[in-house]
């Protein structure tokens, strides 16, 4: 079965979004490209390096950067009536076969990726169980936290070895602006994430519910005070 979609959010690096595209090696009907690059460059570096594999491109350009989080969000709401979903890291390098083996554990609920989540599937049955990703958090903890909520909600988390590669902070690393955009947003994201949990990352957390409120793991608020602060820019 082809996989239904991958989403790729792109802030720079052209050339390793051309490295990933091009290592697309399992039939997938569209490929959708989120340009969060302040040149809107990114579709065309996806459309020269498209593999016949992959059935439509599809490239979105906000007027502004989504951050990770939001661009997650809204690869699910283009189609959601998808049974699953699958979003890359843009400096990521797909090794053969691993596309296919996370695309053959989507069934149920459940959140299967490589290692660190360089690439993942997260199929409807889990998005109806943990809820949207949380966008008080823009580019980092989010991954964090939907974890957490997986774990509580019921939804098989699955981490497979793979020979997938992917660089890392290339969003911020040599570029002095979004080196201090990160410098700024990061810090409070995890704090965010610790008044949400009662505690750290991964194995810190204290509360089964946010802000140990009770209600469902899939509830939160949107905060245009918080966006505006972390939003990099």
């Amino acid at each position: 079965m082809a996989i239904p979609l991958i989403a790729i959010p792109v802030l720079n690096r052209p050339d390793l979004l051309a490295e990933c595209v091009a290592s697309i090696d399992a039939a997938v009907e569209r490929l959708l490209i989120i340009d969060n690059s302040p040149d809107g460059e990114m579709g065309d570096v996806a459309e020269a390096h498209l593999p016949p594999n992959v059935a439509e491109l599809f490239v979105s350009e906000p007027p502004s950067n989504l951050g990770y989080t939001a661009s997650v969000n809204f690869a699910i709401k283009t189609a959601p009536g998808l049974p699953f979903w699958m979003v890359a890291n843009a400096d990521t390098r797909f090794a053969p076969g691993d596309l296919d083996r996370i695309a053959s554990l989507m069934d149920g609920p459940a959140w299967v990726g490589i290692v660190d989540w360089r690439v993942f599937g997260l199929t409807a049955e889990a998005v109806d169980l943990a809820g949207y990703w949380d966008e008080n958090f823009f580019n980092y903890c989010s991954d964090a936290d939907y974890e957490h909520r997986c774990a509580l909600a019921g939804v098989e988390v699955v981490r497979l070895d793979g020979e997938t590669t992917h660089v890392g902070s290339v969003c911020y690393q040599g570029d002095a602006r979004n080196a201090a955009n990160n410098a700024r947003s990061y810090p409070l994201e995890l704090a965010y994430y610790s008044a949400k949990w009662g505690g750290g990352l991964r194995g810190g957390e204290a509360f089964a519910t946010p802000f140990d409120r009770g209600g469902s793991v899939a509830d939160w608020t949107g905060s245009r005070q918080r966006l505006a602060a972390l939003a990099w820019r």
